[in-house]
């Protein structure tokens, strides 16, 4: 019988995020598939769970996939965990998880903390019509292009921004959306956790910190004006 491959959300900062069906998942399984190994080896003493770890990555993935496939098929359980947050989410894993599925073999998500819902719950934008575009490309072009394919439609827009890239990523927004309303979650669940709300002009005159790892939510607001027009 094949065994069993579990998506397990891991903390996005705050180890107390765990849930309590994480820890139980992480301690039955038989082995455990990780973007970093040093990175799951962390969490994984904090909780004194100790489990062989496959190192499953960007770079390996399509080569790793074939041997966790493999052992899924002898009957191993399998949990799969990023770095942190939910695994497949602009994180590594859809690639193992559609092969698997159409091999037939069960995909059981466990599910928890995103940075994507943590901001969206403290953000106050409609969240009923919400698109989530992960990292934009590295290239202004392409960037302002994807962009674009939203600035008329009435909804949310959620994305990701390394330190390294979130100045440009600002000025993107404003060049193509004008002056909205956005909120910038930074650190969040961390000790230097930060949340920085307004309109983007005045955001992108600001000084911000260019440390850790930004969530960002676009509020077009265009429902909203044409309700209040009406």
């Amino acid at each position: 019988m094949n065994g069993v491959l579990y998506v397990v959300a891991t903390p996005i900062g705050n180890l107390g995020d765990i849930t309590l069906r994480a820890l139980e998942t992480l301690k039955e399984v038989d082995c455990i598939a990780c973007e970093n190994p040093l990175y799951t080896l962390k969490l994984l003493n904090h909780f004194e769970i100790k489990k062989r770890l496959l190192e499953h990555s960007p770079a390996n993935q399509a080569n790793s996939a074939k041997g966790i496939i493999s052992l899924l098929k002898d009957g191993k359980n399998i949990a799969l965990v990023t770095d942190s947050g939910t695994p497949c989410v602009s994180d590594p894993g859809q690639l193992l998880v559609r092969l698997v599925a159409e091999e037939g073999i069960r995909v059981i998500p466990i599910p928890g903390p995103s940075a994507l819902t943590a901001l969206v719950s403290a953000s106050g934008f409609p969240s009923d019509r919400l698109v989530f575009l992960g990292f934009l490309s590295k290239k202004e072009g392409k960037a302002t292009r994807e962009l674009n394919l939203f600035r008329d439609i009435d909804c949310t827009v959620g994305l990701y921004a390394s330190p390294h890239q979130i100045i440009k990523v600002l000025e993107w927004i404003n060049k193509v959306f004008g002056n909205v309303e956005i909120i910038i979650g930074r650190e969040m669940t961390k000790m230097n956790e930060e949340f920085i709300r307004g309109n983007i002009s005045d955001i992108v005159q600001s000084p911000v910190t260019e440390k850790g790892e930004f969530a960002i939510l676009i509020h077009n607001g265009k429902r909203e004006k044409k309700e209040e027009e009406d």
